[in-house]
């Protein structure tokens, strides 16, 4: 929250660079292939500059099938997940995963009739594939904002789930956009983070790994 007179640091599009040691952190609302971030990243890395997260990482984050790949590789537990151009197993969660697709725009979908008018929608009327995850009845969906691998009020579990997505990814705001089934989290996809979206503890912990002193 920003109060009366005072300006707002992370203004809508604002990009930032916190310098730590040797590495250059890219702080920034969305790092999707082609926008204004992803290309002051690879700016950067050309100059000779070690970027977090590099611009092979924010390639590989936001694609949802790619994305579920690497973190079950690190040992995240993830969704299972397919791709499919028609077929779509009740309920599900579904993605688009066509060149302008954004993971943000996902949709929870427990009836024939909401399915097939979200999968029109995300195919472009048949023209792409589509990204489905099964998931159960009772299965609910949360998401969780990250900033450095910090969240303000995650249980411990899913806290450590995020610190974990931000070693392996290094997306220093993201979020993280969880399947709940009981007790039990798996990662359905990782999606970008207005500013304005983040509550006062949230802005509280990004405003104070701004304010620390830079090493190197």
């Amino acid at each position: 929250m920003v109060r009366k007179g005072q300006q707002d640091t992370f203004s809508a599009g604002s990009i930032h660079l916190r310098h730590m040691g040797r590495e250059t952190h890219v702080i920034s609302e969305d790092y999707s292939f082609k926008t204004e971030t992803y290309y002051r990243i690879v700016s950067l890395e050309v100059e000779g500059k070690t970027t977090v997260p590099s611009s092979c990482e924010t390639l590989e984050a936001y694609v949802v099938p790619i994305c579920l790949a690497r973190a079950e590789g690190a040992g995240i537990p993830v969704l299972p997940w397919e791709i499919s151009d028609h077929q779509v197993p009740l309920p599900a969660i579904l993605y688009g995963v066509h060149y302008f697709a954004d993971p943000s725009e996902y949709s929870v979908v427990r009836d024939p009739e909401t399915a097939a008018r979200v999968v029109r929608f995300i195919t472009n009327g048949g023209k792409y594939p589509f990204c489905y995850q099964p998931i159960g009845e009772e299965t609910g969906i949360l998401p969780v904002t990250a900033i450095f691998g910090k969240t303000a009020q995650a249980t411990d579990a899913v806290g450590s789930l995020c610190a974990e997505i931000y070693r392996v990814f290094r997306l220093p705001l993201v979020n993280c956009i969880f399947a709940q089934t009981g007790d039990r989290f798996a990662l359905s996809a990782l999606t970008p983070v207005r500013y304005s979206s983040l509550a006062r503890e949230e802005r509280d912990i990004l405003t104070r790994v701004m304010e620390e002193k830079c090493h190197g």
